[in-house]
């Protein structure tokens, strides 16, 4: 906080320059200097001589509650600021996609907390959307989740893509399209579970347009049912005759909620998978840790069993 508003504030609460003067380790000559460059900037008294020291006019009182609100927001800045910076510094900030903690985010951070037991662990599952706003904020420091094509061009974020995932929809296992096989153009007949509603903070990141053009796994027809919590997915999904189009990674994970994958005669995508995080950060040892750390798990043999194939666009 300005120095001169801090005078201010020790004089008012001590009502006594030489005290305010010693709690302040200044002397009392730069203070009273302060205090009166500080009324000519309002063009008024702040305070009046009394027996017992000073006291505020009308006008001092009115500063004294603004700057007192101030030195509170100052206070909370500087202490989130420092916690900010000492997670920064000491913990790990990782945020995923709901499919991607299942396989391969949960053994990597099991692995990471072996290694390294004395760094703290911050986890965020979100959506793409709301990753992405959490990595730009500084919240997360990685995102690993699902390459999103509607992004604003000029914003300084980095994504390196790590594997393809297949793409699937998922329906209870009584809907009238589950059993058998079904083309492409039944699935639009029903409504949409859409896990990446387009929220009014997503405007400052995704180009509306891109997106109202967007084709693909990740378009969908008029009648939507949406949520960004895939508990409440799951249970709309139960319970009515919607569709989710997810990874197919999830597979066996919705088994437990008899919800099943659809036999889509006409139509297989894949979508990339990777890990975003600021641009301007450069590489960092974090980030090529957590990526050999990613790479040593696709490795392994459960990575077909989750749909999941290495990226043949390594390069983007």
């Amino acid at each position: 906080m300005d120095r001169r508003l801090t005078q201010f504030l020790a004089v008012a609460e001590t009502g006594n320059l030489s005290r305010a003067a010693e709690d302040l380790r200044v002397s009392q000559p730069t203070i009273s200097v302060n205090l009166r460059r500080l009324e000519e900037d309002h063009g008024v008294r702040l305070f009046e001589r009394s027996s017992r020291g000073v006291v505020l006019t009308e006008f001092g009182k009115i500063l004294y509650d603004h700057v007192r609100a101030m030195k509170r927001l100052d206070d909370h800045a500087r202490t989130e600021i420092r916690a900010r910076r000492s997670n920064k510094e000491h913990g790990l900030r990782v945020g995923c996609g709901y499919a991607w903690w299942h396989f391969p985010l949960r053994d990597v951070i099991a692995e990471f907390r072996r290694d390294n037991p004395e760094r703290s662990v911050l986890i965020d599952v979100s959506n793409s959307l709301n990753g992405l706003s959490k990595v730009l904020s500084g919240d997360i420091t990685l995102f690993l989740g699902t390459k999103v094509d509607t992004l604003k061009s000029e914003l300084a974020v980095d994504f390196r893509p790590m594997f393809d995932a297949r793409h699937a929809y998922f329906a209870r296992d009584s809907h009238p399209l589950a059993g058998r096989p079904c083309p492409r153009r039944e699935i639009d007949r029903y409504e949409r579970m859409d896990v990446v509603p387009l929220e009014t903070g997503h405007l400052s990141i995704v180009d509306p347009m891109r997106s109202a053009t967007a084709s693909g796994p990740t378009a969908v027809p008029p009648r939507i049912l949406s949520s960004n919590s895939m508990t409440v997915c799951i249970d709309l999904l139960t319970s009515s005759d919607a569709i989710l189009g997810y990874p197919r990674a999830l597979e066996d994970h919705f088994a437990r909620f008899r919800i099943v994958p659809l036999d889509v005669q006409d139509e297989e995508t894949w979508e990339t998978i990777g890990l975003y995080s600021l641009e301007d950060r450069g590489p960092t040892r974090g980030l090529s840790e957590f990526v050999a750390r990613i790479s040593g798990h696709l490795e392994q043999s459960r990575a077909a069993a989750y749909h999941i194939a290495p990226s043949l666009r390594r390069g983007d």
